[in-house]
């Protein structure tokens, strides 16, 4: 999940890393009179990691219209951000450590102690939204800013250029979709984060020099790793979402204009990705 969530950043890169002729991971698709360009995105970068390819740059500026899985303006909305709250607070019968358990609180709370998060600060939080919280907080101490993420930095220059923005789905559908795991399926992947933590800078650090030089094969064998050893999860996440998704781009196929689609990198390689899913419905992907 974490994967897919933060989805994910690397040392100072220049221009000069974007020769010519390298991928990136960003795809084109055609219809009769319009391009729809899909990029992968990683939600949080650090400053330092710009600027971003300029093919990245050029489907932007090719665009009349950004889509990304969610709207990003929706979290203005203090509706929405009663909602976040509403979702993640738990009864106080059922905080943390009534839903992990004595051993398993005990072993989370060394964990996170290990990597400077004292967990009891997140007692009366559902254990997604625990989990979500300590990665993100472990990725601010690394640099990374969601401000500076993919996303946020097409939208800002969206609304600069007066470019329409819209969302594959909502944010209550993202709630809805940590909220619709069981309690002991969240524990397990509070756990599981703990475990992976002291690993974390090594591996957003991997990841993102993999985005960067468009490796999907290595973006395809973290997914089936991490999620795959769980297939109702892999489904959930990401297979599931991707098949909602799939009639909207195509419709944007039978337009005249042109759009950028951003979704994460983990959206876009593998098994049951909107590239696969495209694929098979006759419409070919060009990677650029």
């Amino acid at each position: 999940m974490r994967f897919v969530a933060l989805a994910f950043a690397w040392g100072c890169l220049c221009s000069s890393a974007f020769a010519d002729g390298s991928l990136h991971a960003l795809w084109e698709i055609h219809g009769k009179h319009n391009t729809v360009y899909l990029l992968g995105s990683i939600h949080v970068l650090r400053p330092s990691d710009y600027p971003l390819a300029p093919a990245m740059l050029n489907a932007y500026s090719a665009a009349q219209t950004i889509y990304m899985e969610v709207n990003l303006q929706e979290l203005d909305s203090q509706a929405v951000q009663a909602e976040m709250l509403s979702s993640a607070i738990m009864p106080e019968d059922k905080g943390l450590p009534a839903v992990l358990g004595k051993e398993r609180y005990s072993r989370a709370y060394t964990l996170a102690h290990e990597v400077g998060v004292e967990l009891p600060s997140f007692d009366q939080f559902a254990p997604w939204f625990a989990a979500e919280a300590i990665s993100q907080m472990q990725l601010m101490h690394l640099g990374f800013q969601p401000q500076s993420g993919v996303e946020a930095y097409f939208l800002e220059r969206a609304r600069s250029d007066g470019k329409s923005i819209a969302g594959l789905e909502t944010v209550h559908d993202q709630i809805d979709l940590f909220q619709k795991m069981s309690l002991e399926a969240q524990a397990e992947y509070l756990i599981s984060s703990l475990e992976q933590a002291h690993d974390l800078p090594a591996q957003v650090d991997e990841m993102v020099r993999a985005w960067q030089r468009g490796d999907t094969g290595w973006f395809a064998n973290e997914l089936q790793s991490e999620l795959g050893a769980d297939p109702q999860l892999y489904q959930s996440v990401l297979v599931a979402r991707n098949r909602k998704w799939l009639p909207k781009i195509e419709a944007l196929l039978k337009d005249d204009k042109n759009y950028l689609v951003i979704v994460g990198t983990g959206h876009l390689v593998g098994r049951g990705s909107v590239i696969d899913l495209l694929k098979k419905d006759g419409i070919g992907a060009t990677q650029l």
